[in-house]
């Protein structure tokens, strides 16, 4: 890349591509572990059980990665704290519009501390001091922090965005819908099976 400064609304574009892919795989892990569509599809989990164990795994792990990278605070990355500094040096809102920004941000940062122990502990990185069960309990987040971790971060984005443009994100792209479907094909697949084998 060149030593030009990366535009404003590039950054933006990038952050919201990242809130959009921890909220989606949020609705894919939720869907597989929430009591009410777990129950409905017990026995399809149970018929490919390697397959929805790594599912599951996998979606966790990038849902975590897409909200650690959100705030991190590295300055050769894509992150909310380079953007709010960007803005705050190059004078892009004004600072009481942008000093509500950063409560917001301080405020949503706080479940993020638990998705770092995650981050840090037992995905990107592996400690030999802790198991994994030891570093989930350290960090102790619940499915309700990280679904608020989300929203919050979608509303954060959508603050910045009104004050640099004017504009606002639907954030509409949603997975569960297609998760629900998938796995009810698959019951409905195992139920013809079934019902030919008896048949047969």
């Amino acid at each position: 890349m060149s030593g030009k400064p990366i535009p404003l609304a590039e950054y933006v574009d990038d952050l919201r591509h990242t809130v959009t892919l921890a909220s989606m795989n949020f609705d894919v892990w939720w869907t597989y572990k929430q009591r009410r569509d777990r129950a409905r599809f017990v026995d399809v989990l149970n018929d490919y059980p390697l397959f929805f164990q790594t599912s599951l795994h996998a979606h966790f792990v990038a849902m975590i990665a897409a909200l650690y990278r959100l705030y991190e605070t590295r300055t050769d990355t894509f992150n909310l704290p380079q953007l709010l500094g960007r803005i705050e040096r190059e004078k892009a809102v004004e600072n009481r519009s942008l000093a509500g920004i950063k409560t917001r941000f301080r405020a949503a940062r706080k479940a993020w501390v638990k998705v770092s122990v995650l981050r840090n502990n037992a995905f990107g990185h592996r400690s030999n001091r802790q198991s994994v069960t030891d570093v989930f309990g350290v960090a102790k987040v619940t499915p309700n922090e990280l679904r608020g971790l989300i929203r919050r971060s979608k509303e954060i984005m959508n603050a910045i965005s009104v004050e640099l443009d004017g504009s606002t994100y639907a954030f509409n792209l949603r997975a569960q819908r297609d998760t629900r479907r998938v796995l009810m094909n698959l019951k409905r697949f195992d139920a013809l099976r079934s019902n030919n084998a008896l048949k047969g």
